[in-house]
């Protein structure tokens, strides 16, 4: 729960500014400016960079699955529109090697719906279901539970209390540092920005930013949402929840650094950053570098990877390659087209 709400904070702070502004200001404005776009289009990627397991844990089927990964690349392109709310991605996955696989996964969501169209893989046929879209009523899938509201104006006022939060305990020496255009990694070669700024948590600053995370941030952000039920709607939360996690927090600082210290002798953080490129108001660029690796009884566990992602039109017309489908498989019975085609 802690790792969720350190990773949701990193996202929080990836807008960046100017130097004639001090840098909390121009995050703060770019942030709102950016959660205030009406359209835009989209193009990322995802990438394992590192994934290496202890010898004693990886059978030869693993080992299989592991290399799989290892080269596999996963890209995403899409549209938004705010109002009426309805956003498109695709995603594809790319495995390469001997027996090469390409296959795409668009998906679309609406205030009230999801579609997911079932891929169609070779060797690995999927029946009738293959091309279609199934239709996933938000709803009824979340019978019971907190559904999230599309409440665009609450969650802009949301975002821009949470921005106030954390803009409050996170020092700009601490975990800020400027770079030049060349230095942003995987940044388009087309792309123009007016400035890029690194947030960086690393080995050395990671005590820092979890003791301000647990011991600020989050009893802050906690009390937000107890006194705002329309923040807890728009986050699909309860109250009870918003009092677990508050109760769950430490509530002795110097038990809750030993921890850490603890935590430290088995964690090395080689990287998690977050580079962003702002144009004018608005983000248009960032890049997720993660490099980690965790040791338990002298066996050591090692992840990295990448996630980038661009912003453009923003506030502009943007065209849906596949709009609202109407060719669509109820959820209920996808189950059983798999099931006649022997899966």
């Amino acid at each position: 729960m802690m790792l969720a709400v350190a990773m949701v904070v990193m996202l929080v702070v990836s807008a960046c500014g100017n130097k004639k502004e001090p840098m909390n200001e121009v995050m703060r404005n770019a942030l709102s400016a950016s959660t205030e776009m009406t359209s835009f289009t989209f193009d990322g990627s995802f990438a394992i960079d590192k994934l290496e397991l202890p010898p004693g844990q990886v059978g030869e089927e693993a080992a299989g699955v592991l290399n799989t990964l290892r080269s596999m690349t996963v890209s995403v392109e899409g549209a938004y529109v705010q109002d009426p709310f309805q956003m498109e991605m695709n995603m594809k996955l790319t495995i390469p090697g001997d027996l090469a696989l390409t296959f795409e996964v668009p998906i679309i969501l609406t205030a009230d719906k999801m579609y997911v169209r079932v891929p169609d893989i070779p060797m690995f046929p999927l029946g009738n279901a293959a091309g279609k879209f199934i239709e996933i009523d938000l709803a009824e899938l979340a019978e019971g539970q907190p559904v999230p509201t599309l409440d665009v104006e609450t969650q802009r006022k949301l975002s821009a209390e949470l921005l106030d939060i954390v803009m409050r305990h996170l020092e700009e020496e601490t975990y800020f540092r400027e770079l030049k255009k060349d230095e942003v990694p995987g940044l388009p070669s087309d792309l123009k920005a007016d400035r890029y700024v690194k947030f960086t948590i690393t080995q050395d600053n990671f005590d820092a930013f979890m003791i301000a995370v647990v011991e600020r941030i989050v009893p802050e952000y906690a009390d937000l949402l107890l006194n705002h039920p329309e923040y807890r709607a728009a986050l699909g939360t309860t109250e009870e929840e918003v009092m677990k996690l508050k109760e769950s927090l430490p509530d002795d600082p110097d038990a809750f650094r030993k921890e850490l210290d603890e935590l430290k002798d088995s964690l090395r953080i080689g990287e998690i950053s977050l580079t962003g490129a702002i144009k004018g108001d608005y983000l248009v660029y960032q890049v997720l570098k993660v490099d980690l690796d965790f040791t338990d009884q002298g066996e050591t566990t090692s992840v990295a990877a990448t996630f980038d992602i661009r912003y453009d039109n923003i506030n502009e017309d943007v065209t849906f390659k596949y709009g609202i489908p109407t060719d669509t498989i109820p959820m209920e019975e996808l189950g059983s087209i798999l099931s006649g085609a022997g899966l």
